[in-house]
């Protein structure tokens, strides 16, 4: 199906309704091989529109993600661009994120920048173009008040996850797409944070999607993880669990196995594609990272050699002896009203 017409109205929503570009901004849209160029055009495009200044970064697509994808990188003009960027929009398949780049910019703290890795047309029109921004917004910023005055939290699915920690809450939560001045951002429809590490205790199984390692996506088996203290103590399942835990021992580094944040999904427009950022907003979903912690969580995993995500379907979340999520819908009664008129603005 040809969607250029919705892919260019949703590029351009992307532009002014979320990352807010102003006249004149040096707008810097990097992509890798792996990248869609329909998205990265029309973005450009977009940029153009509201008068600003686009530059587009294209190379080869590393094999490996975050710090892993250093050597593969043409680094000192990557962050020479990057730094004198006002904006920057990620469309690499292999993502940046978490990269030597990355660090460098963002501890600049000048750039505003959103992780839009490996997004293709028809997930540009299903989760931006067809989306009620600020009502989704609205959903996402009571979602995140909910969870940050939560201190205790268990999460159970029926593949077999069954998972208690506690928050700090002095430790953000945030609300992804909510652009407000230099800094990191996600795709919209992502609430996320870091619990206390220590107290992450019980099983959690990948049943919907994990990516990276490359050979990985929408999984045919689940893939358990038995957690103590945060860190992964065991890893069971099939072929697909075993490529998994040969990915993270490749690393050589013990971060690999610590858990470094947890989100709800909550983009009524995503559906599972094995395409990570996409499937981290299943609506109803729970994602958890593994590895690499950015700073801004404040949370106790720090650094690491790299970064994945894996994705447990139909979850029950229940924060405080009260029901967040049942079975992968959301049944809080502040978040029940607020379902209505979340696709088509």
């Amino acid at each position: 199906m040809n969607l250029s017409l919705e892919v260019q109205e949703a590029a351009y929503k992307l532009a002014k309704d979320i990352l807010k570009i102003k006249e004149n901004e040096n707008v810097v849209i990097t992509a890798d091989t792996g990248s869609d160029w329909h998205v990265v055009e029309a973005t450009a495009k977009a940029v153009k529109i509201l008068k600003a200044k686009p530059l587009v970064l294209w190379y080869s697509m590393p094999p490996h993600v975050g710090k892993a994808a250093d050597p593969y990188l043409p680094l000192k003009p990557l962050e020479a661009a990057l730094k004198n960027a006002d904006v920057w929009i990620e469309f690499n398949k292999s993502w940046l994120l978490y990269s030597t780049p990355w660090d460098s910019v963002m501890a600049q703290g000048t750039v505003r920048y959103i992780c839009l890795v490996g997004m293709t047309s028809d997930m540009i029109v299903r989760t931006i173009g067809m989306v009620n921004i600020p009502q989704l917004l609205k959903f996402q910023k009571i979602l995140a008040e909910i969870t940050r005055n939560t201190r205790k939290m268990r999460i159970t699915t029926p593949a077999g996850t069954d998972v208690e920690f506690e928050n700090d809450l002095r430790r953000p939560v945030f609300t992804e797409g909510d652009v407000q001045g230099p800094g990191d951002y996600m795709l919209i429809g992502q609430v996320d944070w870091a619990p206390i590490e220590e107290t992450i205790n019980g099983t959690i199984v990948f049943d919907g999607s994990v990516w990276p390692p490359q050979e990985l996506g929408i999984l045919k088996e689940p893939i358990i993880l038995e957690i103590e203290e945060g860190t992964i103590t065991r890893i069971e399942g099939g072929i697909e669990a075993k490529i998994f835990e040969r990915w993270l021992k490749g690393f050589n580094d013990p971060n690999m196995f610590r858990i470094a944040h947890i989100s709800y999904g909550c983009n009524p427009g995503a559906k599972l594609t094995g395409n990570i950022l996409e499937d981290e907003r299943v609506w109803g979903a729970v994602e958890w990272g593994l590895g690499n912690q950015a700073k801004s969580f404040k949370g106790k995993v720090g650094s690491a050699k790299s970064h994945t995500d894996g994705i447990c379907l139909n979850p029950t979340v229940i924060g405080d002896g009260i029901k967040i999520i049942e079975n992968g819908e959301y049944v809080h009664p502040k978040l029940r009203p607020l379902i209505k008129n979340l696709l088509w603005e």
